[in-house]
């Protein structure tokens, strides 16, 4: 099969499909996995779909559906609760931490006043909000940009532009989902660049997840897991999911 004809037969099940692993694409165009890859990296680079880890998506398919800030506030409350008190002995004095918004890196703020002289950056309004209510010693830098309303997130290239001029010493980071093998992953393509870029601005990754995130997928990928210095969890994340993690030298802390 001619190359061009290859990669529109290709495309055809990728669209028709929504999403396909290599392995089936391979055995549907009668060819081998490695020109697969190739195919799909390349079409991945022309906008044509979605590269993801195994496979491909379509483009058009909607994104994941995200609970509402208020539904997630109270799912797995007590094990979120449990993850930002561990968490909060991370954060050493006189350091400059950034949090994002999300309803893990939530139940952290109560705890930030225990920490002395340390400054938080966010791009999240909530969660800059929740600090002048419950942490006022705590200096908070929010950085600009376009509101996502639906999470009162700051978004885009005002907030790129933000972190350019700031030292970040530890990124507390509250993820959709984590695939221990592909990486952290985000629900919303709109928030993707802005996680990315404020990832790239710290020192070193802290990703707050309970068991639930570690079964959750998305095309969305924010960081590969090499990125990731440290995962707080529960005590109820499937050990393969922990030993995973900590065979490529994350530490992992269940609280």
């Amino acid at each position: 099969m001619l190359s061009e004809k290859r990669r529109s037969r290709l495309l055809e099940l990728v669209r028709r499909n929504g999403s396909i692993g290599v392995d089936e694409l391979a055995e549907l165009l009668g060819v081998s996995v490695s020109t697969v890859r190739r195919d799909l990296d390349e079409m991945d680079e022309r906008g044509l779909l979605r590269r993801v880890h195994g496979g491909a998506v379509a483009i058009d398919q909607p994104e994941p559906h995200e609970n509402s800030i208020t539904e997630r506030a109270v799912r797995n409350l007590e094990e979120k609760t449990r993850i930002a008190a561990r968490a909060v002995e991370l954060i050493a004095p006189g350091s400059t931490i950034l949090l994002t918004g999300g309803s893990t890196t939530a139940q952290l703020v109560p705890h930030l006043k225990t920490v002395p002289d340390i400054t938080v950056v966010t791009n999240s309004i909530a969660i800059a909000h929740a600090i002048g209510t419950t942490a006022e010693p705590v200096q908070v830098l929010v950085l600009g940009g376009l509101m996502r309303n639906v999470e009162l997130s700051l978004l885009g290239h005002l907030t790129t532009q933000a972190l350019a001029d700031v030292h970040i010493d530890t990124a507390f980071f509250g993820a959709y989902g984590i695939d221990p093998d592909y990486g952290v992953l985000g629900a919303h393509l709109a928030e993707a660049e802005t996680d990315r870029n404020m990832i790239a601005a710290a020192r070193r990754l802290v990703v707050l997840a309970d068991h639930s995130k570690f079964s959750q997928r998305s095309a969305v990928r924010i960081a590969p897991i090499s990125r990731v210095d440290t995962v707080v969890t529960d005590r109820l994340t499937p050990d393969s999911a922990v030993a995973a993690l900590r065979a490529q030298n994350v530490t992992v802390i269940q609280a």
